[in-house]
């Protein structure tokens, strides 16, 4: 009797690795994006609570937008944290993924981070966890 495994045998356990290869792929692409997510969240939390430091220093008002984000351009996955929208009362900033595929923006009112909102690809603002409100996602802060 002769040792070892038949042709067919290893062409079997090839097909069943593909298969499970090809289940596990997409939950290991949705998490690393998840991770990289993270990162921008963490990110725009950094510059917001720069943006609300300065808001409290500044007697309780938006009214200095030259804030250096310069600690934050280290990011591999994001641009550089920039205020999109600026007024007495409250602050945009937004960060974009790379790629473009979708931006995060951060809402801040009277000195705190209110929420998160994510624009572009749908399907990647619900596959990093961003929940549908209204007709925006977004991670909501206020509680």
């Amino acid at each position: 009797m002769k040792k070892g495994f038949t042709l067919i045998e290893l062409l079997i356990v090839m097909v069943v690795l593909g298969i499970l290869v090809t289940i596990a792929m997409p939950k290991y692409r949705a998490s690393l994006e998840r991770g990289r997510a993270m990162e921008g969240i963490n990110n725009l939390r950094a510059a917001s609570d720069a943006v609300n430091a300065r808001y409290i220093m500044d007697g309780n008002i938006y009214n200095n937008p030259d804030i250096s984000f310069a600690a934050l351009t280290k990011s591999k996955n994001f641009s550089k944290p920039g205020l999109t929208g600026f007024s007495p009362g409250f602050v945009f900033i937004t960060v974009t993924r790379e790629g473009g595929e979708y931006s995060l923006s951060a809402y801040n009112t009277d000195g705190e981070l209110k929420y998160i909102t994510c624009t572009g690809d749908t399907e990647l603002c619900q596959a990093i966890g961003a929940e549908l409100v209204g007709s925006s996602y977004m991670f909501d802060f206020r509680n």
